[in-house]
């Protein structure tokens, strides 16, 4: 089959600055997709734009909505509902630029696969889509959002199920997580693609030898399932032994005045540099100049910031969500979760060591060259192809 034309949902992106690990994944796949020929949109809110105007230059943005910009309102999620409900509702009269071939919602949440079948059904198109986690075996729900996202998912999972031409999976345990909620609901196990993620390691320098103004590093999407409210305890830990080491923060996210508040309130803010969002050359310059990376996570469908860490031979303590002993088995050094004292034993540890974090390191950085995106682009436009040629085959 010929060249594809491709929109992929993206309503889950909120505001002009914050990068996630998902939109680093698509910023890889995607460049690839387009060279190769195919044509790749997004549907997002125009709230959205200037951060995907700089990952995907090549694609042509359609917006999802023109009324609502949360960046005004980061840290209070309840307002996203009227923003997500538009977006469900504008895909049933947005106006497209061409008649799609597969519609790719970014995820499995409802303002995504909800839009997406519209849109299929619209374009008679494929209807695709890439699961990264399934939340309901990863934790359980806080709060009001958080429940409603539970929720939501088995819906989601019900329409996947009958409705999808193509399930991708970030890994084979995602796609075991999607095939159990499947069964709790009482229906066959869908047919997943495990497709995995990768990083494009040349942009990436290998930092052992270069110098070091931080002594760790947190990146990715500053939110509290990211465990980012942890890093308050666990650094005047690190602290308490190095009263001059230096934290760094690098990212965006609804929390992140609350967690420079907390910093502060505790008399952390002398040892801790939040970057906020910074660009990807940006953000990799900063990487190389920690010693030790940091996942303080409360669930993750890969890892994509520990993929970076490793890459630029960092050492990596990481409080242990299943995932990681799957996709870097003996790479990371795992505490348990919430255990700050484990956490910042661990840091000093390597801070301690510095020939062993450098051995470590550059295990690391080897390691993770099986994680090339140009892989990942290959298998997963194929997917999308096939399921292309079997819906027009019905």
């Amino acid at each position: 089959m010929g060249p594809v034309q491709i929109l992929i949902v993206y309503n889950s992106a909120l505001d002009a600055r914050s990068v996630s690990g998902v939109q680093t994944y698509f910023a890889g796949v995607v460049e690839h997709w387009i060279a190769a020929g195919h044509r790749v949109d997004f549907l997002v809110a125009r709230s959205a734009w200037p951060v995907f105007q700089s990952l995907y230059p090549r694609s042509q943005l359609i917006s999802s909505d023109d009324l609502f910009d949360p960046n005004r309102y980061l840290g209070q999620t309840w307002r996203y509902l009227p923003a997500f409900a538009w977006r469900m509702l504008t895909a049933r009269f947005t106006r497209l630029p061409v008649q799609y071939d597969v519609i790719l919602a970014c995820a499995q949440f409802i303002y995504e696969v909800g839009p997406a079948r519209t849109l299929a059904r619209r374009c008679r198109a494929a209807l695709t889509v890439k699961i990264h986690h399934v939340l309901s075996n990863q934790r359980q729900p806080a709060g009001l959002f958080d429940r409603m996202h539970f929720l939501s998912e088995r819906t989601t999972a019900r329409w996947l199920n009958r409705e999808a031409d193509a399930i991708l999976c970030g890994t084979a345990l995602i796609a075991q997580d999607f095939n159990a909620l499947e069964s709790q609901l009482g229906l066959s196990p869908s047919k997943t693609f495990a497709t995995g993620y990768g990083i494009d390691l040349e942009r990436i320098p290998l930092s052992v030898d270069l110098p070091k103004d931080f002594d760790a590093v947190l990146l990715g999407r500053v939110h509290e399932h990211k465990g980012v409210f942890d890093a308050v305890p666990l650094w005047q830990a690190v602290r308490a032994r190095r009263p001059g080491a230096r934290l760094l923060v690098i990212g965006e996210g609804p929390h992140r005045a609350e967690l420079m508040a907390r910093f502060e309130a505790a008399g952390l803010a002398a040892g801790v540099h939040c970057s906020g969002p910074v660009s990807e050359s940006e953000k990799v310059a900063l990487v190389s100049r920690a010693r030790v990376g940091l996942s303080l996570s409360r669930e993750e469908g890969w890892g994509l910031s520990v993929n970076e860490f490793l890459a630029a031979g960092l050492p990596v303590v990481a409080m242990e969500v299943p995932v990681f002993r799957s996709v870097f088995p003996g790479q990371l050094d795992l505490v348990p979760q919430k255990d700050i004292t484990a956490t910042a034993a661990r840091v000093l540890y390597w801070l301690d060591h510095p020939e062993e974090a450098r051995r470590q390191g550059m295990a690391g950085r080897e390691f993770v060259q099986r994680y090339d995106h140009r892989r990942v682009a290959a298998e997963e436009i194929g997917i999308l192809s096939a399921a292309r040629a079997s819906q027009l085959a019905r």
